[in-house]
């Protein structure tokens, strides 16, 4: 008897942290022999995804995902064109419709701006009062009253009122935990579209409800909040002269302080995500030494305690460092027309002219051209390595047996990482690497002849 109310003790345990077995089924016939994913999203920060379940659709369509979760998540069936999102219960089954397939040209593949659309997956049987149904409801009278004050009126006192009018229409919600913290999060954020309130007290309610993860209600407040910060600080030169300060000397506890004593962000992870978040989009602007930024970013890493805040940054650590000029460029494996393997790092020892091409792009061929007599000057100091994104086997075969015994030809698995691995926002794209592995110029880097001028420089002087 003791044994069996132990395992009833253990199982009930279990359910309660490791959730229920929740199922999401359907037939998708276009998407026969495909695998497909079941991915939802740690942050929206750098939009780190973590796959769920995965699965085979059988040849007449069929698809299943079975995962265990405790609190409603939103999750994504990712695909070449869409996203598909819905939200799960713990514990409850869906069948879906998902969209016909469809592969991405390739202008979109080349197109760095190019994102899935979001669509919601229709649910078959999805009736009035179930979860996904009132989220539904809700988002269409959120917009509705959103567009509103676009439009005729963003006073204080106008967004209070429509807040009353929703909490009645939506009284409901507050039975439920996860959907009053959603609709308080989306009235934070009708608020902060008045220029009247105080951006303070904004932050100071974002600290008193905490970080919720798993509510892409609470990402749009907070990315709508902290977007650029630091740079919209300048308005208030004492506290951006403080942030210019703590990033030149690499303070970690003055930051943090900043953060708490300042703007009064005393919940612990919140302050981790906003420490995070602020120096990222530092990143891609030009108000700071970048290294710096950098080297800041690394050393809060002792400061960081939540796991999940951690993996955060070190994506960002891992995948962000391009084109800053004297950070590493991101290592990667490609592999010849042939099939051969090699890894950018295999470079190193020299310095590395990066283009990053497709050959069906006219100006590819022309690039080329001039390429391969800059191979021919500096052919004892330079490597030009050239590699094809979104390129066939056969198209890069023919450019290895036109240049091959001047520069290198190579493909890749997966392009879409490698373009998002080296921020590039068009192709094609170039970069100088010096000896190290280092980026030495990432703008101007054009096959030019300003360009052959200062290799002309560099490699005199080595």
């Amino acid at each position: 008897m003791k044994k069996l109310f132990l395992l009833i003790v253990l199982f009930t345990l279990s359910v309660g942290i490791w959730g229920k077995s929740t199922t999401l089924s359907g037939v998708a016939p276009s998407f026969a022999g495909k695998t497909l994913r079941l991915n939802y999203y740690m942050d929206e920060i750098v939009g780190m995804q973590r796959t769920l379940d995965s699965c085979i659709v059988d040849p007449t369509g069929k698809f299943s995902f079975t995962v265990n979760i405790v609190n409603p998540l939103q999750v994504f069936i990712p695909s070449e064109t869409y996203n598909g999102f819905i939200f799960l219960e713990s514990g409850k089954d869906y069948v879906v419709t998902l969209p016909p397939y469809a592969e991405r040209t390739l202008a979109q593949k080349l197109d760095p701006y190019f994102k899935p659309t979001d669509v919601l997956l229709q649910i078959v049987g999805l009736k009035q009062g179930d979860f996904n149904y009132k989220l539904m409801e809700f988002e269409d009278a959120f917009d509705f009253y959103s567009m509103k004050h676009l439009v005729y009126s963003n006073s204080v006192d106008s967004i209070l009122v429509s807040i009353d009018q929703m909490k009645e229409i939506f009284n409901d919600f507050y039975a439920d935990r996860y959907l009053s913290r959603y609709m308080e999060e989306r009235f934070l954020l009708l608020l902060n579209s008045s220029p009247k309130v105080y951006q303070d007290s904004i932050i100071a309610r974002i600290n008193r409800l905490g970080v919720n993860e798993s509510s892409p209600a609470f990402w749009d407040i907070f990315n709508n909040c902290f977007n650029d910060f630091i740079v919209q600080s300048q308005y208030d030169r004492e506290q951006y002269l403080a942030f210019q300060r703590i990033v030149e000397e690499g303070n970690v506890k003055m930051y943090f302080m900043l953060l708490s004593n300042r703007y009064g962000i005393t919940d612990p992870d919140l302050r981790e995500l906003v420490a995070i978040k602020l120096l990222y989009d530092l990143i891609n602007q030009n108000q700071f030494n970048q290294i710096k930024v950098m080297d800041l970013l690394q050393k809060i890493g002792s400061g960081i305690a939540s796991q999940q805040n951690r993996d955060i940054l070190a994506y960002i650590l891992n995948n962000t460092s391009t084109n800053i000029i004297g950070m590493a460029a991101p290592d990667f494996v490609m592999k010849t027309a042939e099939g051969k393997k090699k890894k950018f790092s295999d470079f190193k020892g020299k310095y590395i002219y990066l283009n990053f091409e497709n050959s069906y792009i006219d100006q590819t061929q022309k690039d080329l051209d001039v390429l391969v007599r800059f191979q021919n000057d500096y052919k004892k100091d330079l490597v030009i390595l050239n590699v094809g994104l979104y390129d066939s086997q056969e198209a890069v075969l023919k450019l290895s047996q036109r240049y091959g015994d001047k520069m290198y030809f190579m493909l890749v698995d997966d392009s879409d990482a490698l373009k998002s691995k080296y921020n590039l926002k068009s192709i094609p794209s170039f970069f100088l690497i010096d000896k190290d592995g280092n980026f030495l110029m990432t703008k101007g880097a054009e096959p030019t002849d300003e360009l052959r001028m200062l290799l002309q420089r560099i490699f005199k002087s080595n």
